[in-house]
C-alpha cells in the first residue's frame, strides 16, 4: 500500500471520528459547560456526612461517614433538614430525581418545603447534575445529596459549572447510603444532616473525553491492521522473489551440467606438451599437469584439471581467466529475467535453416544486469515474449551465377556472346 493510500486512510477515519464526536449525546457529567478542555490539576474534596435522628423510641442516632464527594463549584459546610424529593403530578411518587419543576417533598408533597435551612436528598439519572443542583437552588436548598442509581465502588466527581453564582454544595454520595437516608424519611423520620469538608486529593488528567479515547483507540487498531497487511505483501512478495530465483538458479544450473557435457575431456600422456617440461599448470589449483590427469579444455582454448573447472563452470558458467560464457557459446540463452530462461542448442537451430534467406535473422540476446550485452546489430531481432527466441541462422553465400549468354545468330551456326542486359548479374 502506497503512503498515499495510508494518510488518506487515516484522514477518512478522522473525518469519521469528527462526526462522532459532534453528534455524540450528552451525558450527565459531560453536557455542561466546563471551561478549558485542556489536561488539568483537579482536586477531589470528600464530604463528611453527619446524620442524626431518633427512632420510635425516642433513641437519638448519630453517625459520621466519610461517604460523600463534593462536585464542582461550591465547596463549604451545611446543615439542615432532610428532604426526600419527588416530581410533581401522576406517578410523581416514583421520580425522585429531581429533574422536572416544582420540587415536592416525598413525605408532604401538598405542604410546601420546609422555611428553615434543608438539605435535598436526589436521586441520580433522566438529567444531567447541573439541572438537579439548579432546581435545588431555586427551591432555596442549603445543599443537595444526590445518590447514585447504581452500585459502584467508586463515586465520581459530578461536572457542574462554576460561573453561575451559586453558593449551593453539592455532593455525590453511594446508592446505599442515599438509600438509607431515603427509607428513614419515607417512614416519617425526621433527619438531619450535616456535611462537613473531608479529606482532599489530587488527580491529573481526570478531564480526558470519551471521544477521544475512542479515536485513537480505532486509529491504533486501523494502524495495526496496514501494518499487518503490508508485512503479509512484503512477505508474499519477498518469497515470489526468492522461489523465482532459485527456479532460475535450477535452470541455469541444468544447463550449465548440459553445455558442461559438450565440452571435450583428455586424458594426459606422456607425449602431450603440457608434461614434457613446459612450466604449464592448471590455473585453479596452481599444481603443475602429470599424466593420467583428465583435463577439460574450454572452446577458449584455455585448460584445467576436470575436477577443478567442473564446480566453477556449475556454478559461474565463465571461463575464469578470459570470463567466455560456456551458455553462450553452446547456444543456451536465457532473457536475464528471474521468471524464464531459454534453451536453444545450436544443433537443433542450424537443422530449422530451410526458411529462405530474407526470413533468416540473427538470434538477438535480451540483456539485464546479469544478462549478456545487447546484440549492435541492425538485423537483430528482439524475441516477441520470454518464451520465444529467433534463433541465430548463418547467411550462406549465393551461388554463382551463369554467365549470360545470347541466342546464336541465324546466319552462322554458333552463338556468340553479345552484351548482357542490364539486370544481369556480373562475375
Amino acid at each position: 500500500m502506497r503512503a498515499e493510500e495510508v494518510w488518506c486512510s487515516l484522514a477518512a477515519l478522522g473525518w469519521f471520528a469528527a462526526l462522532v464526536g459532534c453528534h455524540d449525546p450528552g451525558s450527565e457529567l459531560g453536557s455542561v459547560r466546563y471551561g478549558p478542555s485542556e489536561d488539568r490539576i483537579d482536586t477531589i474534596t470528600n464530604a463528611m456526612i453527619n446524620l442524626t435522628y431518633e427512632d420510635e423510641h425516642r433513641v437519638v442516632y448519630t453517625e459520621i461517614s466519610e461517604t460523600g464527594k463534593y462536585g464542582e463549584g461550591y465547596i463549604g459546610n451545611a446543615r439542615g433538614m432532610a428532604v426526600h424529593i419527588r416530581a410533581q403530578g401522576p406517578g410523581g411518587e416514583r421520580d425522585h430525581t429531581g429533574c422536572t419543576w416544582p420540587l415536592l417533598s416525598a413525605v408532604a408533597p401538598m405542604e410546601p418545603l420546609p422555611q428553615e435551612p434543608w438539605i435535598a436528598v436526589i436521586r441520580r439519572g433522566n438529567c444531567n447534575f447541573e439541572i438537579k443542583v439548579q432546581n435545588a437552588w431555586r427551591a432555596n436548598a442549603s445543599a443537595v445529596l444526590v445518590y447514585n442509581d447504581r452500585d459502584n465502588p467508586q463515586l465520581e466527581k459530578m461536572k457542574l459549572s462554576t460561573d453561575n453564582g451559586r453558593n449551593i454544595s453539592a455532593v455525590f454520595i453511594y446508592k446505599w447510603k442515599g438509600e438509607e437516608i431515603a427509607r428513614l424519611l419515607d417512614n416519617g423520620t425526621r433527619v438531619m444532616v450535616g456535611i462537613t469538608p473531608g479529606r482532599k486529593f489530587t488527580s491529573v488528567g481526570n478531564s480526558i473525553n470519551k471521544t477521544s479515547v475512542l479515536f485513537v483507540s480505532i486509529s491504533f487498531i486501523v494502524l495495526m491492521v496496514i501494518s499487518l497487511a503490508w508485512l503479509v505483501f512484503y512477505y508474499i512478495q519477498r518469497f515470489r522473489y526468492i522461489h523465482a530465483k532459485d527456479r532460475l538458479s535450477k535452470r541455469l544450473c541444468c544447463a550449465a551440467k548440459k553445455a558442461l557435457s559438450k565440452i571435450p575431456v583428455k586424458s594426459l600422456k606422456t607425449e602431450d606438451r603440457e608434461v614434457q617440461g613446459d612450466g604449464e599448470c592448471c590455473a585453479i589449483c596452481i599444481e603443475p599437469y602429470k599424466v593420467s590427469e583428465t583435463l577439460r579444455s574450454l572452446p577458449c582454448r584455455h585448460e584445467f584439471h576436470k575436477i577443478c573447472i567442473d564446480p566453477w563452470l556449475l556454478e559461474h558458467r565463465t571461463c575464469p581467466m578470459c570470463k567466455m560464457d560456456i551458455l553462450q557459446y553452446y547456444g543456451y540463452v536465457y532473457t536475464g529475467s528471474q521468471e524464464s530462461m531459454l534453451q536453444i542448442e545450436v544443433e537443433e537451430t542450424r537443422s530449422r535453416t530451410l526458411v529462405t534467406s530474407r526470413t533468416r535473422q540473427p538470434l538477438t540476446l535480451l540483456t539485464s544486469d546479469n544478462s549478456y550485452s545487447e546484440a549492435a546489430s541492425e538485423r537483430s531481432s528482439r524475441a516477441s515474449s520470454p518464451d520465444e527466441l529467433v534463433p541465430t541462422l548463418r547467411r550462406e553465400p549465393p551461388a554463382c551465377p551463369l554467365a549470360y549468354s545470347a541466342p546464336p545468330s541465324p546466319s552462322s551456326g554458333r552463338a556468340e556472346p553479345g552484351p548482357p542486359p542490364a539486370d544481369a548479374p556480373q562475375l
